[in-house]
């Protein structure tokens, strides 16, 4: 038979065990992660006879092949759940997403599948089929409306994304409005700068519709194609601070210039992927750190490999026709906002 006295210690020893394990989940409680990503050409295997995927499927030039998507698709899966440091992200904006076929793989057949996740999606004209898409938990997340915002384009112009809009509540019964970018690339020596400049100003005009109507909170995420410090950005989101005037919108990866940046290219690291955020919601944000406020996700198993580059980059899955295995080109973003 123990004495009292051990057995007395042996108890407040498993006490201490449980409240040790506990702690983190009373904590994480307290906080949503919401977390943006370019997924990098996230591609169905099969062939889409009206879209221009034929290099993304099996007989493609990048062979595409059942194995490959299922591989990225775990890893896109575990990426998400690790960034959410144990708890299922409640928000995932996602670009670069071939249709409602990689949606459901990635929702109901990957590791994801435990996260009661459900997907806002619809179709654009990019002539390549991809997409962007809203995955939200819907224990978490009730969806109140959602429709899409279709850039304006010329005769000249090629067809673009268009941006997802989705308004719904966190458990917190807080209403929030969300945008889901995915603005037209720089490529052809940046010819599609017009068309950025029109998109972030047709947004920006219709949030500035919703404010009027007594909407506060406020979420944009995307792949802008743009640094924050640039001209459409600061202009057409209206985040510039000018005369010590405060703006509504505020760009939460303002200060990455020179210190950090989610894409990688040519030898640059760029921020193209950003949150814009209304300003009342600032002071609801939780950093990982005090030191660590670039809101990028880059743990090691999501960086290249090759020991000659010494920068933090991507490691993605294709450097053009070659296959690497990687996750994607882009670093995930997010934003853990206290309720």
């Amino acid at each position: 038979m123990k004495p009292k006295n051990k057995t007395k210690v042996g108890r407040l020893k498993h006490l201490a065990t449980t409240l040790l394990c506990v702690l983190p989940n009373i904590v994480m409680a307290q906080k949503e992660t919401i977390l943006f990503h370019n997924c990098e050409n996230f591609f169905f295997p099969t062939n889409d006879s009206i879209k221009e995927d034929d290099e993304y499927t099996v007989t493609g030039k990048k062979h595409w092949t059942w194995f490959r998507f299922e591989k990225k698709r775990d890893a896109l899966a575990k990426t998400y759940i690790a960034a959410g440091e144990g708890i299922f992200p409640v928000l995932i904006g996602l670009c670069e997403v071939e249709g409602t076929k990689v949606l459901d793989a990635l929702c109901f057949d990957s590791p994801l599948s435990k996260g009661h996740y459900k997907y806002v999606h619809y179709p654009s004209q990019d002539v390549r089929g991809i997409d962007v898409a809203l995955l939200y938990n819907e224990k978490r997340f009730k969806l109140l409306e959602s429709s899409q915002i279709t850039p304006e384009i010329t005769d000249n112009d090629e067809p673009t994304r268009d941006v997802l809009y989705v308004k719904g509540t966190l458990s917190s019964n807080r209403s929030v409005n969300i945008y889901v970018i995915h603005a037209p690339s720089r490529r052809e020596n940046n010819i599609k700068q017009h068309l950025r400049e029109s998109i972030f100003a047709m947004i920006k005009e219709h949030i500035d519709s919703l404010h009027q109507k007594g909407e506060n909170n406020f979420i944009i995420m995307g792949d802008m194609n743009d640094n924050p410090w640039d001209e459409s950005i600061l202009n057409g989101f209206q985040t510039d601070v000018k005369n010590g005037n405060e703006p509504f919108l505020v760009n939460l990866m303002q200060f990455n210039k020179g210190k950090a940046g989610s894409y990688y290219y040519d030898g640059d690291l760029f921020s193209f992927d950003q949150f814009i955020i209304s300003r009342n919601l600032t002071s609801q944000i939780v950093y990982p750190t005090p030191l660590d406020k670039t809101h990028i996700f880059k743990p090691k198993f999501l960086q290249n490999r090759d020991p000659r580059v010494k920068k933090e980059i991507p490691f993605c899955t294709y450097k053009r026709h070659k296959y690497l295995g990687g996750v994607s080109d882009h670093f995930p973003i997010i934003l853990h906002i206290e309720l």
